[in-house]
């Protein structure tokens, strides 16, 4: 059975298309607001995902919301999912701190660099 690699929305399809063409099948995610695909604290080890990516501000919630970037990604820190997040170069930084809280679990990665990054982490892991 092929693995899968969660994506939220706005991941580019060039890097979706790379991963099934590289042997993996990919999975549509939401952040609970977006209503694209399954909702990200909802997966479970059913899922067979061994990886998740997205871009910094799908895992954000809104400020009126009670749930928090940690609350999210609970269930991919829970089944050890590792999780990418997309975020430019010029703003790595500032991403890394609004993400300060799940900064321990997951992986930073510049959009030009994500699909490299991934592959090499699933081929060595």
């Amino acid at each position: 059975m092929r693995k899968r690699i969660g994506y939220l929305e706005g991941t580019d399809s060039k890097i979706l298309s790379t991963f099934i063409a590289r042997g993996y099948n990919t999975m549509t995610l939401g952040n609970g607001l977006d209503g694209h695909g399954k909702f990200l604290a909802h997966i479970d080890p059913k899922d067979t995902l061994c990886a998740v990516i997205g871009y910094l501000h799908k895992f954000l919630p809104l400020t009126d919301q009670k749930i928090t970037p940690n609350d999210l990604l609970y269930a991919c820190r829970l089944h050890n999912i590792p999780v990418f997040i997309m975020v430019p170069k010029e703003v790595m930084f500032e991403g890394k701190q609004v993400l300060s809280e799940v900064s321990d679990f997951v992986n930073f990665v510049e959009p030009e660099s994500a699909l490299e990054a991934i592959l090499f982490f699933l081929e060595n892991k």
